[in-house]
């Protein structure tokens, strides 16, 4: 998990994350297991998430069913996509027409 947190906050001392207009995030499995995690003051990555890059003033949306997991999606880069908090869905359009 600290290794979570180092790259979120160089990303954002680096100026990297200014443009950002939302984040949407997939599910972090094997991170159970750092909940409360004492180099981090007590914090499982939820935490260390949330403070990070509710920061940014943009819509955060999480735990879509993408990242590591059994048969991800395929998310694809450079498309419009619309984050819905409040339903917790993510749509993105097609990368080709």
């Amino acid at each position: 998990m600290g290794e979570v947190d180092r790259a979120l906050t160089q990303l954002t001392r680096t100026g990297a994350l200014e443009r950002l207009r939302g984040v949407a995030l997939g599910q972090f499995l094997g991170f159970d297991q750092d909940a409360g995690d004492p180099t981090l003051g007590g914090w499982g990555i939820a935490d260390v998430l949330r403070d990070r890059l509710t920061r940014l003033g943009g819509p955060v949306l999480g735990g879509l069913p993408a990242g590591h997991g059994l048969h991800p999606p395929t998310i694809p880069l450079g498309t419009q996509a619309t984050s819905d908090t409040a339903e917790g869905t993510l749509t993105v359009q097609p990368a080709v027409a």
